[in-house]
């Protein structure tokens, strides 16, 4: 079964000029993730904060799948496949710096595979109350780290660190559960064929081209 957790990040200046990040969880699903599908998040929540008389010069999406069977567990090197969609009003806060969870005093770095960005239309009500200029991120994450109690973290290029996007820990598999050791092995990488499998199958339609140095 395939588990997913959705969330959105937003930092929030309301009339009285006063920010507040705000960050919300969706429900957990087992639905394949499209770049519509993200559009169309991203649409939701900019009509959100419209209605709000507000507006955020940031917003970031993740969603994350944890793998579906012990065979692509292992062949993935006990990783999470993490997708981070953000818009930004400043062009030069992407490429996102980094991405990384922070748990029990530790920072683990999350491996960015594929990432690409794109210019969102004027007339879309995302462009108006946030910004034009998107970055679409494919990460890997150990699944060690996303089962720990933390956050799970962006970096933007310039202006704003430590951008909190959710609150760990996930909820993974019976079978990544049981593992007393879910920690990638050292120097294992992932095995592409499947990795790519894996994307295709949770997130179709995000043409990107996989980097797995």
């Amino acid at each position: 079964m395939r588990r997913v957790a959705a969330a959105v990040a937003l930092l929030l200046f309301g009339l009285a000029s006063a920010a507040a990040q705000v960050t919300t969880k969706g429900p957990l699903s087992d639905n394949a993730v499209t770049p519509a599908e993200m559009g169309r998040r991203l649409e939701e929540q900019a009509l959100q904060v419209k209605a709000m008389g507000q507006h955020a010069d940031r917003i970031a999406l993740v969603d994350f799948a944890w793998p579906t069977t012990p065979e692509e567990y292992r062949a993935n090197a006990k990783s999470v496949i993490v997708l981070i969609v953000v818009v930004s009003s400043n062009e030069k806060e992407i490429p996102l710096k980094q991405a990384y969870v922070r748990a029990n005093g530790r920072t683990v770095p999350l491996q960015r595979i594929a990432s690409k960005r794109s210019t969102i239309p004027e007339d879309a009500a995302v462009a108006s109350t946030v910004g034009r200029f998107r970055e679409d991120s494919f990460y890997l994450a150990p699944a060690s780290a996303m089962m720990r109690k933390g956050d799970l973290l962006v970096d933007f290029a310039i202006n704003r660190s430590g951008f909190r996007l959710y609150e760990l820990p996930g909820t993974p598999p019976d079978f990544v559960r049981a593992d007393r050791n879910p920690s990638p092995p050292p120097g294992a990488k992932p095995d592409a064929t499947t990795l790519r499998a894996a994307i295709e199958r949770e997130y179709p339609g995000f043409d990107m081209t996989l980097d797995l140095r």
